[in-house]
């Protein structure tokens, strides 16, 4: 037995209500689990509770039950170099203190005491299981969130924790590579009699069945918010304005001295377009987003908006223009409570509106932008992307993290959006995206 958890109970000083209460089970060798449950039900501090690091999260908590790893019982206070996890957020998880992915690989080693000259073969098999070999001399600055995603798994696998947790890792990988990289787990468990857990949303781990299964109950504040109406944006017709917003011709892009990401990419959005981008992680999905909202600038090409060459708009020009919401939310924040991120944007001429209660923002106003979910940081940052003055929205992977109510909200703000006559490029992975919009255009690369 690898892992046995019994009647585990955990509160959070200030909090009367368990975050989760009677949570038992045993994982084996080779075994590999699933815990399920609604947004706030737990499942992030039940892994980081799995692996003894609940203190570096939470500043005082309280938790009665028992945790055993190969025997040994965890405590909270305790070092564990037994015990492993892969974030919600991959961006966070990048160790600091390296600039390329090959030496972001080898830190893990070098934490762990292997000698330098034991390092590249185990570098070089784990980048080759995970497909990342191309990426060993890139800056890990200029990864996508899938790519980065590998790497935290080969970071991760290559150390051989025994028991490792997985916290919606599928989130950021493309789906051609989601059922190879649960058949690597899954031998990598074997490999070494190792066990993980898995926390992720059901829609992108169709038809997987796993060894055991743990499901948390709703959490008490869950419907905080009411109810977000069901919106059939199936049979939403296109307003007719006849506007192009966007115009992309011959668009071409790499970084450094890599082989083009974008090559000759040309298409247009007019008013009321919907359009999903799609592509395996590193197609330049990313890369497309923030050379239309003018951070990066195009090799060749050219990029019209609202019938002006980009290239003759000053910066504020584009801000006023494109709203962008990044991949990773936290890089939108900067202020101490949501009211003055949303202050902020109102400020600048981009006031979100209605936007804020659509996206269930409004019970939020108070709060830390930094305390927030990752799912409810995704949620503003679309809001602050959603200003009354934009003609083109770039949402990147926005339905990441929601859970039915966050992307029943995500997609009415999208289908207003629309309705309004601007135009809308969704970045996503998400398999529902595709079903919500039947109509949107897609653009693969």
């Amino acid at each position: 037995m690898v892992l046995r958890v019994e009647k585990l109970c955990l509160r959070i000083s200030g909090d009367g209500s368990p975050v989760f209460d009677g949570v038992s089970f045993d994982l084996d060798e080779g075994e590999l689990g699933y815990v399920s449950g609604p947004q706030g039900a737990g499942k992030t501090l039940l892994g980081l509770t799995l692996c003894g690091y609940l203190h570096l999260w939470v500043g005082s908590w309280n938790l009665d039950g028992t945790i055993e790893l190969l025997g040994q019982q965890i405590e909270q206070v305790d070092r564990f170099t037994e015990t492993g996890v892969i974030l919600e957020n991959p961006f966070t998880q990048l160790s600091g203190m390296k600039r390329t992915v090959l030496h972001e690989l080898a830190f893990p080693l070098e934490s762990r005491g292997v000698e330098p000259g034991e390092m590249p073969p185990v570098i070089e098999r784990y980048a080759d299981l995970f497909g990342i070999q191309h990426l060993l001399g890139r800056n890990v600055r200029t990864l996508s969130g899938g790519e980065l995603q590998r790497v935290l798994f080969a970071a991760s696998l290559m150390t051989a924790p025994r028991f490792l947790f997985l916290d919606r890792p599928f989130t950021e990988i493309d789906a051609g590579f989601r059922p190879e990289l649960l058949r690597i787990i899954r031998e990598h468990l074997r490999e070494t009699g190792s066990t993980a857990l898995i926390a992720e949303d059901p829609w992108l781990l169709p038809d997987c069945r796993f060894d055991r299964e743990i499901s948390l109950g709703p959490h008490d504040g869950e419907q905080a918010t009411a109810p977000c109406p069901e919106r059939s944006v199936r049979s939403r017709k296109k307003p007719s304005s006849g506007e192009t917003i966007l115009d992309v011709k011959n668009l071409s892009f790499g970084y450094e001295d890599d082989t083009p990401v974008l090559d000759s990419l040309s298409f247009s959005l007019d008013g009321g377009d919907i359009a999903l981008v799609t592509g395996p992680n590193g197609s330049g999905k990313t890369t497309l987003a923030k050379l239309l909202a003018g951070i990066l600038h195009p090799d060749s090409g050219e990029i019209v908006l609202t019938g002006r060459s980009i290239t003759a708009m000053d910066d504020w020009e584009i801000m006023a223009a494109v709203g962008l919401s990044l991949q990773d939310p936290g890089l939108h924040l900067c202020r101490k409570t949501v009211g003055e991120e949303l202050e902020l944007a109102k400020a600048w001429g981009n006031d979100p509106g209605p936007f804020v209660g659509l996206l269930g923002l409004d019970r939020l106003i108070d709060r830390h932008p930094l305390e927030l979910s990752q799912a409810e940081k995704k949620r503003l940052g679309m809001a602050l992307a959603c200003g009354d003055r934009r003609r083109l929205i770039i949402l990147d992977e926005p339905t990441q993290y929601q859970d039915d109510e966050g992307f029943r909200r995500m997609v009415e703000a999208v289908g207003v959006h629309a309705d309004e006559g601007r135009a809308v490029l969704i970045i996503t992975h998400d398999p529902r995206v595709h079903e919500a919009f039947p109509e949107a255009g897609i653009i693969r690369l």
